[in-house]
């Protein structure tokens, strides 16, 4: 069983940064507690601060699946909806030569 990494990009409507911000460090520290978590990172765009990058790594994709239905995670959800310009998520699996490391 292979991990999954994602990597979710979002860009915050200017006048909700703060808010927002609290909210993405309340889930950073709730999705770190989950057993199926191997990584959970919160980062921002230098260029435009606006922009955050979430950077995952899951156990497995039913790691993620429970991280989707966690009350954190549809709290985050709820409290983002219509406070965004943009959300893109990628979900991915490394095929790199070093994947076994």
């Amino acid at each position: 069983m292979q991990p999954v990494k994602i990597v979710a990009a979002i860009v915050i409507k200017p006048e909700y940064s703060q808010e927002l911000f609290d909210v993405f460090q309340r889930l950073v520290l709730a999705s770190r507690q989950e057993a199926g978590n191997l990584r959970y990172d919160l980062h921002q765009d230098i260029e435009n601060p606006d922009r955050v990058v979430f950077f995952e790594i899951w156990r497995s994709q039913a790691a993620v699946d429970a991280h989707a239905a966690t009350v954190h995670f549809q709290d985050f959800l709820k409290a983002i909806e219509g406070k965004t310009e943009s959300l893109e998520i990628i979900q991915m699996h490394d095929i790199s030569d070093n994947s076994s490391q």
